[in-house]
This record gives structure tokens, C-alpha cells and sequence, in this order.
């Protein structure tokens, strides 16, 4: 492997994770929050009264 293909991988691992994370934030502000478990980490997105939205990462059980 190249070292030009795995830049190139690099960036389509990061823009699907980025893709990821903005349809999690688009979905959780429509329906008032999400949660996804990835691995041993959970992400939890929860929506706010004045229209801010609420990101954190714990350690899933």
C-alpha cells in the first residue's frame, strides 16, 4: 500500500465518520435526542429548550 492510498483512506474514514455524526446531530434535533452505542463508548445527544443541543461521550457498561 502507498502512502498516497492510505491518505486517501484516511480521508474517506473521516468523512464518513463526520457524515455520521451530522446525521446523528440532524436526527437528534429533530426528534429530541439520540443516543448510539459505539464500541465501549456511548454517544448521547440530547436536544435543549432553546434550540442548543447537548454532545457527550461515556463510557457504555
Amino acid at each position: 500500500m502507498t502512502k498516497g492510498t492510505l491518505l486517501l483512506n484516511n480521508r474517506l474514514l473521516g468523512a464518513l465518520a463526520l457524515t455520521v455524526l451530522v446525521a446523528a446531530l440532524t436526527v437528534a434535533h429533530l426528534q429530541g435526542g439520540i443516543s448510539m452505542e459505539l464500541g465501549e463508548m456511548m454517544l448521547s445527544i440530547q436536544s435543549q429548550h432553546e434550540d442548543g443541543l447537548v454532545v457527550s461521550f461515556v463510557r457504555a457498561p
